[in-house]
């Protein structure tokens, strides 16, 4: 019976390993830039907007951007428009990181799961899509319950299935490593 699969047309475990590693150097460049082109505002700003939750918190943090005078609105504007390339890097990079690292394991369960973690990785970049543009209505001058509401829901999805697919990275380096240190034992 024929197995189903959706890694990517990447055949060799080298290109793989290439792919795996442009794409992690790739975001992790991207996210110093953007720090710093974002600045006065920061990551834990944008955050603090996704999870608002209530209308009011909301229009409070927007009063504190809107009043601020070092542009602080605008540079939400612009980090909203960011995050669209920045959701390409890390979708990309979790899922080609999900497939390679449990290959590496060699072991069955977490290859098989390997090849589904990018479904929800995916699932994620959806939902910040969806969130992305609940904040772009809010920034610009519709905020209200509904926009509120599905900001806080697609994030609150966004960032779970980041933290189930990084503890899933996680589990796969330490499967990994043991393996290699119990067949320099054997």
């Amino acid at each position: 019976m024929a197995e189903l699969s959706i890694a990517p047309p990447v055949q060799s475990s080298r290109q793989l390993q290439s792919l795996f590693w442009i794409l992690l150097s790739l975001n992790i460049v991207f996210i110093l830039w953007s720090r710093n082109f974002l600045q006065p505002l920061q990551t834990r700003d944008i955050v603090r907007f996704e999870v608002a939750k209530k209308v009011p918190v909301a229009e409070g943090i927007l009063r504190e951007w809107t009043g601020s005078a070092d542009g602080k609105l605008d540079k939400a504007v612009q980090a909203i428009y960011l995050d669209y390339l920045f959701i390409v890097l890390y979708v990309a990079g979790l899922s080609i990181g999900s497939i390679y690292l449990s290959r590496l394991t060699a072991h069955p369960i977490l290859r098989r799961a390997g090849r589904f973690m990018p479904f929800l990785i995916i699932a994620a970049g959806v939902c910040d899509v969806i969130e992305n543009i609940a904040i772009m209505y809010s920034l610009t001058g519709h905020l209200n319950g509904w926009n509120v509401w599905v900001t806080y829901d697609m994030a609150v999805t966004k960032f779970s299935i980041i933290i189930l697919a990084l503890i899933f990275l996680g589990i796969c380096v330490i499967f990994f490593l043991v393996g290699k240190l119990t067949d320099k034992k054997s």
